[in-house]
């Protein structure tokens, strides 16, 4: 019988340290006691050799422990991914990670049509601003808002997007470049050239000062704000079509920024072929291709 075979219970423990940084916390993890975290570990170096350097109460990987941390952690997930999917072998399942903003004001009024046209598939969204280790976790897929830039992921473009000021309807009429100055304008976090100051300088008004700004972080809570009156937004295009389409929104003006970033799906190697997940894809670009055309015609 393979040695390897009496070693993945060490294996196991050595990976904890890793993702812990000390033999305590490892052991905190695993309810086990230091002592038995330590003799793991020494049964290890016993047939790899030094694996952590010991100072002052801190552990150091060496080069051999570090050759074999990214077999380990990969390893791990495929085996937790495999038991995930063997306990439920008749449950159809798709896990994704997903921007908030995008998720609440583009994907989820158009889930509906997607659990209509396949009842069998459970959905499961993780929605975080956080970019997903995918080997430490069972998420299948994500849709992220950047530069496609996703080392060791499979990467599909899905669509660009762009910038315009936005402001309730009926409150804010017959704006002008000029009177934006007695205007209140709200904005987010975004760098400058992706902000009001991008726009304006766009629009040819680049020393342009409103009345003053309303920081808002959140893109959503933004566009809710505009809604409300409160101010003048930036949409991004993604994130305002809905509000357009019904009349609480309207565009002011006709400039339009591009973003830099555009939104792409990412995964992991492992679920190139999973099921419902191609399912899940064809579906989103049918999706997105009536999304724009709608909006090239709005």
């Amino acid at each position: 019988m393979s040695k390897l075979f009496h070693r993945l219970k060490s294996l196991y423990v050595l990976d904890a340290v890793f993702q812990t940084g000390s033999f305590s916390q490892a052991a905190e993890k695993l309810f086990m006691t230091q002592s038995a975290v330590s003799q793991h570990i020494k049964q290890l170096e016993d047939d790899l050799g030094q694996l952590f350097v010991r100072q002052n109460r801190t552990v150091f990987p060496t080069e051999q422990a570090e050759a074999l941390k990214t077999s380990l952690k990969k390893g791990f997930s495929e085996l937790e991914h495999g038991w995930d999917q063997a306990l439920q072998p008749m449950q159809k399942t798709l896990t994704l990670s997903v921007l908030p903003s995008f998720a609440s004001s583009w994907l989820l009024p158009r889930l509906e049509r997607f659990s209509t046209s396949y009842p069998d598939i459970e959905l499961r969204l993780s929605m975080t601003e956080q970019q997903v280790d995918f080997e430490r976790s069972n998420i299948d897929a994500g849709i992220r808002y950047g530069l496609g830039n996703y080392p060791d992921l499979i990467t599909r473009h899905l669509m660009d997007d762009y910038l315009f000021p936005v402001a309730n309807s009926s409150l804010f009429t017959d704006l002008t470049l000029e009177n934006l100055k007695q205007q209140t304008l709200i904005r987010d976090n975004s760098a400058d050239y992706f902000n009001w100051e991008g726009w304006l300088t766009l629009a040819g008004q680049p020393d342009l000062q409103p009345k003053r700004y309303l920081f808002i972080s959140d893109g959503s809570l933004m566009i809710k704000a505009a809604i409300a009156g409160q101010g003048i937004a930036l949409g991004r295009r993604s994130l305002v079509h809905d509000e357009l389409q019904s009349g609480l929104l309207h565009p002011p003006f006709r400039e339009e920024l591009k973003s830099p970033f555009s939104y792409y799906l990412v995964m992991p190697p492992r679920s190139r072929s999973h099921p419902e997940l191609k399912l899940f894809i064809a579906w989103l670009l049918e999706e997105i291709q009536l999304f724009e055309r709608v909006y090239a015609q709005s």
